[in-house]
């Protein structure tokens, strides 16, 4: 008795590479967007843990704004508009460095570092949330501040002065998250900041007229574009600080 020959109905090259699309499609989680990642941070770890030192970064804004406020009402009589710029371009960060610092030198220092390195959140995409939030808190700020100038000083230029202030808050944080990930050791940061107030402060040192001038005539479209690239440097550079993990931990 003969045997029956079964026929199988092999699949096409199409349906195969359909298949197996779909089947990695399924099966591969798909990757979260930079604010969508963000959010779920916040709604699994909440506030109360993301901002722990929630009474630090309330005294250091206070302090901050203190000082800031009392320097401008001191130094109304003795300094004239043109000069204003360059102190606005020097000290528009600091804020946002001061918050920024508060947290991550102390996180750097623990022993327990290279422990939390390994955790679900570790200590650099806390770090991204809480300097992103920082950023924008920061820059609320010097637009308050610019505006208690311009009602102090009339011949301040509101427009050049946000635009001054916005382009310096996000080079400087640019070059922060840079040195943060590039360099080692937890005083990086110092070094970063103490650098960028000797750039600024040296030529104005030198001729303060001249530093003055460049940057309140520099146009307004130099300083939207300094802006849009940085704030673009910067997103990108905190989306590779989130998936950042160093060898066992250190930086």
């Amino acid at each position: 008795m003969e045997k029956q020959k079964v026929f199988i109905d092999y699949p096409t090259d199409a349906e195969r590479k359909n298949q197996i699309s779909y089947i990695v499609s399924v099966g591969l989680t798909k990757p979260k967007s930079f604010l969508s990642y963000l959010l779920e941070m916040y709604q699994q770890l909440g506030f109360r843990y993301l901002f722990r030192d929630a009474t630090e970064i309330l005294f250091t804004t206070c302090l901050a704004l203190a000082l800031l406020l009392y320097g401008i009402f001191s130094m109304k009589s003795s300094i004239n508009t043109q000069d204003l710029y360059s102190f606005i371009f020097t000290l528009s960060p600091i804020f946002f460095f001061a918050l920024s610092s508060l947290f991550l030198v102390r996180a750097l220092r623990k022993d327990t570092f290279s422990v939390e390195m390994t955790c679900k959140y570790h200590v650099f995409q806390l770090a991204a949330f809480r300097m992103l939030i920082f950023s924008l808190l920061t820059m609320l700020m010097n637009i308050a501040l610019i505006i208690v100038l311009s009602f102090l000083f009339q011949s301040i230029q509101i427009l050049d002065a946000l635009l001054l202030s916005c382009s310096s808050l996000s080079i400087f944080s640019v070059l922060y998250l840079y040195a943060l990930r590039h360099a080692k050791g937890p005083y990086a940061t110092y070094v970063m900041m103490t650098s960028w107030l000797i750039v600024n402060v040296l030529p104005a040192t030198l001729n303060q007229n001249v530093y003055s001038m460049f940057l309140s005539h520099v146009p307004a479209y130099v300083y939207g574009i300094v802006l849009i690239i940085s704030i673009v440097l910067y997103v990108n550079t905190l989306k590779k600080l989130i998936s950042y993990r160093g060898a066992e931990g250190v930086l």
